[in-house]
């Protein structure tokens, strides 16, 4: 019985120490709660804000020739290698030109040839043009002398004609009388008949007196002088035909060597391939002793790079010529680069329904490390506005249809609605609701923070330390 009293006591006092371990483990940590509410603000400010339009594409050179010789032929020389920096007109490479040269002396010779063929022509050619001439100013003065001669006697030739006129009169009276009597067997003895011989007579008389007369003023000097006229006439309108004709022919054959003699050098020229401007060498095709029938060298002038990028029909409408542009390089991290936009295509493409327009932007390769090839990022500056109240994006909210910005004013989160313009990836346009100076709230942290009790409390004397004062009063 005595140890059943035992048990039960034992186990009261276990009971009793469990409740007042459980109330004073509460009462040890019991907390006082406190909630901290904290704002990631930003200033209202006015400053500029640029929008911009991304785009990406790969940098090409429009200044690139592949120069390749006129005419096949063997290297003789070559003059430059990749990378190396050429002058505009820079020989670049040499062909051998032993027939070349061959054919060019030979050339020279021919004009030279024709050209003293041509002069000679030339000379003889004038100097019958210049006889020919004398010679008719020659029979031209005969002819005016024999028609002067000819006028001092126009009465010789009048006098003897009507001296034949009456000689044919008289004769024809006497025929006629002489016919009359013509039956008599007497006639011969008849004064008609004497007198016929006698008109007979001096008809023939004054015949040969006119014929001589008139031989001597007209058949003679005169004739002879005009006849000579004509031909010198004539030889000098052959000597004119002939000048113009067969010099003619003789420029022809000088011209002809000019134009051999001018692509012989042409030739000669050709076999030096010479940079059509300043820029850099970007292959070399051949070496000494190969033949070379296509492109020998290439050059690009990396002063003058391009990219042309797409940009989508949503923001084309922003891009306009003369625009400028920020610009990196996959190649060449931590640079940036500018770039001005050229030119923007008219008519856009159309990919899997997606409408695009080609962009050209000219790039200024301010330290020559760019090349062409290379992945260009661009942020194209599509509108700016200046002077205007800015605020970050990310303080802006949508509500509806209603933009609200949350401001701080005396340490309470006020939220007010605005209006907004332009922004970008970073920042918006103010247009009403906001001052310069007002504080937005970017972001809210509420922090709540607890404060402990260990401070015990007895129960029966247990848990709470000794019951009664202290030790020593």
């Amino acid at each position: 019985m005595k140890k059943k009293n035992v048990l039960i006591l034992s186990i009261g006092v276990i009971v009793i120490l469990a409740i007042a371990g459980v109330f004073g483990w509460q009462r040890m940590t019991a907390s006082t709660a406190k909630t901290t509410t904290a704002m990631q603000t930003s200033t209202v400010k006015r400053g500029s804000l640029i929008a911009t339009v991304s785009a990406s594409g790969n940098i090409s050179a429009p200044n690139a020739v592949s120069a390749a010789f006129a005419s096949s032929g063997r290297v003789a020389k070559v003059n430059v290698k990749i990378g190396d920096t050429v002058k505009k007109d820079q020989v670049l490479m040499e062909l051998n030109t032993t027939d070349l040269e061959l054919t060019y002396k030979s050339a020279q010779k021919s004009l030279a040839s024709a050209q003293v063929n041509y002069d000679q022509t030339k000379s003889d050619l004038q100097f019958a043009l210049t006889t020919a001439q004398a010679n008719r100013d020659s029979a031209k003065a005969s002819l005016e002398a024999a028609k002067a001669e000819n006028a001092q006697n126009p009465n010789s030739l009048v006098i003897a004609k009507a001296a034949l006129e009456n000689a044919k009169i008289t004769l024809q009276s006497a025929q006629t009388a002489y016919d009359a009597v013509a039956w008599r067997p007497d006639v011969g003895m008849t004064t008609q008949a004497s007198t016929l011989q006698s008109a007979t007579i001096a008809y023939q008389s004054a015949l040969a007196t006119f014929n001589k007369t008139a031989a001597t003023i007209n058949d003679s000097a005169l004739v002879q002088a005009q006849t000579a006229y004509t031909n010198a006439q004539t030889s000098l309108e052959q000597a004119n035909k002939n000048l113009d004709t067969k010099l003619a022919t003789a420029q022809l054959t000088l011209d002809s060597a000019q134009v051999s003699l001018d692509q012989a050098q042409r030739n000669l020229d050709n076999a030096k391939l010479v940079a059509p401007f300043d820029g850099t060498v970007s292959a070399v095709n051949y070496a000494v002793g190969d033949t070379a029938s296509g492109t020998a060298v290439a050059i690009v002038d990396l002063s003058q790079l391009q990219v042309k990028v797409t940009v989508s029909e949503v923001d084309i409408a922003k891009i306009k010529v003369g625009e400028t542009a920020v610009m990196t390089l996959d190649a060449l991290s931590g640079k940036t680069y500018n770039a001005k936009v050229t030119a923007v295509a008219p008519v856009g493409t159309v990919t899997s329904g997606v409408v695009n327009y080609s962009v050209t932007l000219e790039i200024t390769n301010s330290d020559g490390a760019i090349k062409p090839g290379m992945t260009a990022t661009l942020s194209i500056e599509a509108e700016r506005r200046d002077n205007v109240l800015l605020v970050p994006l990310k303080a802006v909210k949508t509500v509806g249809n209603q933009k609200i910005v949350t401001i701080q004013s005396g340490g309470q989160a006020i939220a007010k609605p605005v209006s907004t313009g332009l922004s970008n990836e970073t920042s918006v346009e103010i247009t009403n609701g906001l001052n310069e100076g007002d504080m937005v709230v970017l972001n809210q942290t509420t922090t709540t923070t607890s404060t402990g009790n260990m401070g015990g409390m007895g129960i029966m004397g247990i848990g709470g330390g000794p019951s009664g004062p202290p030790p020593g009063q």
